[in-house]
């Protein structure tokens, strides 16, 4: 490694490219492609120029490309056009991590969960929607500072610190955090540390951190804030941006010398910092921790977004990105994140950034992969499918074993190959430990279930099984409803059953002889049937009010053979001799 970086061309911080105009198509064919359209930094240009030996493509319409560099975020529909071997260096949805409101907001619901395991961030409010929390904050006889921040700004920009609630329009939007005023202080200035730390895949997710870094320095004294210094940004706040325009700002002007300035190498700080007894590889522990618990906030969002736009890639390698974590030391040496950056500077203005981040770039494009065997491999795996399909005559699905079978072989393959190709790396994650960050994803991906409604549709077959267990109870309800109040027989008069039920009911009956109610009951009979039917009313109207008149207990069910009467509370053979007699009646009747 160190015989390739010595034959390695020089970058002095500036790149001009006079070749990629009159490219020759055939060496096109024998070449990788770098998209460079959309990026406004050297650094990259030369790595892949200089280093890499690529092409350099500077139209931003064009798709035939093998390396996509782009400053900005990249959208879902970008990564569903790509192909298996093409690389962008961003992923879709990264913005839950990279706006300081979203992440101030997944951070403060875990922390609701895992309150001991979530304490590396300062405490935040979203305001507006939090501004009565935060006014609750303002107590009479506490002096608290808090830090207020636009929620989508870098560099510095809108931040300033206030101990009065009324420095707030509680209309605007901010995201308010308490100050951190202990800090571990270096030669009597406040810092914090730019790590940059590589996400080169998210189900599963894999993380590396770069070893090397930058630390930035304010360039006043630190003093614990107070009402007459609290507008004093080069003494609160570590921004480059900020600091660099103050006369005290001391650049470095030699690679050689990374300890020296306001702008060092985190290599160059913490062997410093060992030599003066601190533990550095509990540091570094402490770091990777909150690095990984960070990315598990937001794993089911960014994994969401990848598997809808490339559901096929078991190899999880067609994005990556670099993103830049800003860590605030408190006088305990204990890291707390600060924000996270999504697009971090690529910038070249001095000998230290020169270096660092060319290295930075050019071991992030070996781990990754990008080269012309792994293209063409991906591109015969493809023809190998799309022959299979010719001869099939329709497209191959593959098993859910299938598709795991695969993912492992893709993921041994690229474990193999990258612990290999780490360069300055370090891999945090996965691990044999990997396991005991479950519970983090599993309760983001329920936020995140609750928060789109995936948990409404997940319960769909659940709800529609309880649904038609409740139909199928109504229709059995509604059929013994119906075998009670079945309908009567077509040839009988409808507007008769009234009176016909009258006339079958018990004690209508004489069964003890006594014939004259009953002639009277027969020739009652009679006289209904001449008499014209009345359509006042609707005959199943008639019959339903003419029930109502019954007692409940002596209804008869309106079946085919009703039971008329208990059978044995009168003697057999009485009962019998009327019945026949009622129904030799009946019959003379008709």
């Amino acid at each position: 490694m160190k015989q390739q970086q010595v034959k390695e061309p020089h970058f002095n911080g500036e790149f001009e490219d006079s070749e990629s105009e009159n490219e020759d198509n055939s060496k096109k064919k024998t070449t990788l492609i770098m998209n460079v359209s959309d990026t406004q930094y050297d650094v990259v240009k030369f790595v892949g120029k200089k280093l890499f030996k690529w092409i350099l493509q500077y139209e931003s319409d064009v798709t035939n490309w093998d390396m996509f560099w782009t400053d900005a975020a990249v959208q879902p529909e970008t990564l569903g056009k790509m192909q298996p071997y093409q690389k962008i260096n961003h992923f879709p949805g990264m913005y839950s991590l990279a706006r300081k409101n979203h992440l101030g907001r997944n951070l403060m619901k875990m922390r609701k969960q895992f309150t001991d395991e979530f304490k590396f961030f300062p405490q935040t409010w979203l305001l507006p929607a939090e501004y009565g929390d935060f006014k609750n904050q303002f107590v009479k006889g506490k002096a608290k500072t808090f830090i207020i921040k636009p929620e989508a700004s870098c560099q510095g920009r809108g931040i300033f610190l206030t101990r009065n609630i009324n420095d707030i329009n509680p209309n605007d939007h901010y995201v308010a955090q308490r100050y951190l005023h202990r800090p571990f202080l270096i030669e009597g200035l406040k810092f914090d540390l730019r790590v940059y730390v590589l996400l080169a895949g998210t189900d599963p997710m894999r993380i590396y951190v770069y070893q090397d870094g930058l630390v930035r320095f304010a360039t006043e004294p630190y003093v614990p804030p107070n009402s007459s210094n609290l507008e004093d940004m080069c003494m609160h706040l570590t921004n480059y941006a900020i600091n660099k325009e103050n006369p005290n700002f001391v650049f470095n002007k030699d690679a050689s010398r990374m300890d020296i300035g306001h702008k060092r190498s985190i290599k160059a700080v913490f062997s410093k910092l060992e030599q003066e007894g601190h533990d550095i590889k509990k540091l570094w522990q402490d770091m990777y921790e909150l690095f990984i618990k960070t990315f598990c906030t937001v794993q089911p969002i960014l994994s969401h977004h990848y598997r809808s736009c490339q559901p096929d890639n078991y190899a999880n390698n067609m994005c990556f990105e670099i993103l830049g974590f800003d860590i605030f030391l408190n006088h305990k040496l204990q890291p707390i994140l600060l924000e996270v950056n999504h697009t971090p500077s690529f910038t070249t203005d001095t000998p230290l950034d020169a270096l660092i981040k060319k290295n930075l770039i050019r071991d992030t494009l070996k781990l990754m992969n990008v080269s012309l065997k792994a293209k063409e491999q991906i591109i015969a795996s493809r023809k190998e499918s799309l022959q299979q399909r010719v001869l099939t005559g329709k497209k191959v699905k593959l098993t859910m074993e299938e598709k795991i079978s695969q993912m492992k072989q893709w993921e041994k393959q690229r474990n193999d190959y990258e612990n290999a190709h780490l360069g300055d790396y370090v891999k945090i994650y996965p691990l044999e430990d990997y396991q005991k960050y479950d519970k983090y994803i599993e309760f983001a991906s329920s936020l995140q279930d609750s928060w789109t409604g995936t948990n409404i549709k997940r319960n769909q077959k659940k709800d529609l099984k309880d649904s038609q267990i409740a139909q199928q109870q109504q229709q059995q309800q509604q059929t013994k409803n119906n075998i009670i109040r079945a309908p009567f027989k077509p040839n009988t008069p409808v507007n008769n059953l009234p009176k016909l039920q009258n006339i079958l009911r018990p004690e209508s009956i004489n069964v003890h002889g006594e014939d004259e109610q009953v002639g009277a009951k027969v020739s009652k009979l009679k006289n209904i049937k001449n008499q014209p039917r009345q359509q006042s009313e609707p005959p199943f109207f008639r019959v339903k009010q003419a029930i109502k008149k019954q007692p409940q207990q002596m209804i008869p069910k309106p079946c085919l053979q009703p039971k008329l009467f208990d059978m044995e509370s009168i003697g057999q053979d009485k009962f019998n001799n009327n019945k026949k007699q009622l129904y030799q009646q009946l019959m003379l009747a008709k």
